[in-house]
């Protein structure tokens, strides 16, 4: 198959990073992948660093002359199969571009939890532009269809976020206790993410406060950028707890980050899938996070770790302390969660299934022609 990928978004997270992964595992499966995306994009330098073919233009509009021009030539000139889009702007100018072009197979993909608008645009881009529709969970699917009775459900196909966990299998090589000369047995609370509000920093950082006389030992590691290292920083200054925060910023290491740490605390107030939940249980790490968005669908509550209101600092720190307790504990819940990965999230599911219904939606393109 040809297979274009098209995404516009100007920030680097966790959409981009299941981006490369995926059209790494496509590329390897033997498939002609390509990326589209804005220029000067961290996506677009690093997609050139893993040799992923790349076009970049500016693209402003949903419905830009130009960038729908541009892009039928692109479809034409790779006799694309396949456009996999990443959010509605890019359905509306690469799925014009790909009816213009004739026999391409549009498919968005929904990685957020936000409901579409009852809006004619809406209904008509997902009507008759898109062929199918995935969303990365349930919890996606519910909120795409929740102001969309026009839509119908079994367009909608769910394909849970998959991540390869050899790399989380294989022995610690960074040992981050050593380097900042802590004991072996230091407890090292992991978040991992953007430090921005909608992470659910805040709460983060008043349970950490709460459980620290009883935990003195106990340390937070943060890695990630976000517009909230001020206010972490501060916080830290002003509890006197700038000795065991520590922010990491971005790492691309992220694997022996997850060897390292004894839990990974994710408390966001929405997600779009939460992806380091699954990074976390594949290196056997209990989590803990919150009951929004997919993560109760990850994370099964006293299985793999511990689900817990939202914005609710008292039982964060409870369900840290829960784990710090009883090790015994955390270690069957870290072994659920490795077993639960393998078995339900792992790279290699997800593509197959993508995969998949690429080629049912190219066989029915071609069956009409």
């Amino acid at each position: 198959m040809r297979i274009l990928f098209a995404n516009t978004i100007q920030m680097f997270g966790g959409g981009e990073v299941w981006m490369l992964r995926t059209l790494t595992a496509m590329r390897e499966r033997g498939h002609a992948v390509h990326l589209l995306c804005r220029p000067d994009t961290e996506l677009a330098r690093r997609a050139q660093a893993a040799q992923i073919p790349l076009f970049t233009f500016p693209i402003r509009g949903d419905f830009g002359p130009l960038a729908i021009l541009r892009t039928r030539r692109l479809l034409k000139k790779l006799a694309i199969d396949v456009v996999l889009t990443n959010m509605d702007k890019e359905l509306r100018f690469a799925g014009l571009a790909a009816r213009f072009a004739g026999g391409v197979a549009v498919i968005p993909r929904r990685g957020v939890d936000y409901p579409l608008k009852n809006q004619i645009h809406y209904r008509w881009s997902y009507n008759q532009l898109a062929h199918r529709v995935v969303a990365n969970s349930q919890a996606t699917k519910n909120a795409l269809l929740r102001n969309a009775p026009w839509l119908d459900p079994n367009r909608v196909e769910v394909i849970y976020n998959g991540l390869d966990p050899q790399p989380f299998l294989t022995p610690r090589r960074l040992d981050l206790r050593r380097q900042w000369g802590l004991a072996a047995d230091t407890p090292l609370i992991g978040f991992v993410g953007q430090l921005d509000e909608r992470k659910g920093v805040q709460a983060l950082l008043s349970a950490f406060f709460r459980i620290k006389d009883r935990n003195r030992d106990a340390h937070l590691l943060m890695v990630g950028e976000g517009p909230l290292r001020p206010l972490i920083l501060e916080f830290g200054r002003t509890h006197h707890l700038d000795d065991r925060i520590h922010l990491l910023g971005f790492r691309d290491d992220i694997d022996e980050i997850m060897k390292n740490i004894t839990m990974l605390v994710l408390p966001s107030l929405w997600e779009g899938f939460g992806i380091v939940l699954l990074e976390a249980m594949a290196a056997a790490k209990p989590v803990v996070t919150t009951a929004v968005s997919s993560m109760p669908e990850i994370v099964l509550d006293r299985l793999t770790g511990r689900v817990v209101p939202m914005q609710d600092a008292d039982a964060l720190a409870q369900a840290m302390e829960e784990i710090l307790k009883h090790p015994d504990l955390a270690q069957l819940w870290g072994h659920n969660g490795r077993q639960r990965v393998q078995e339900h999230f792992t790279l290699e599911q997800m593509v197959d299934r993508y995969l998949r219904l690429f080629q049912e939606q190219i066989d029915l393109i071609h069956a009409r022609r």
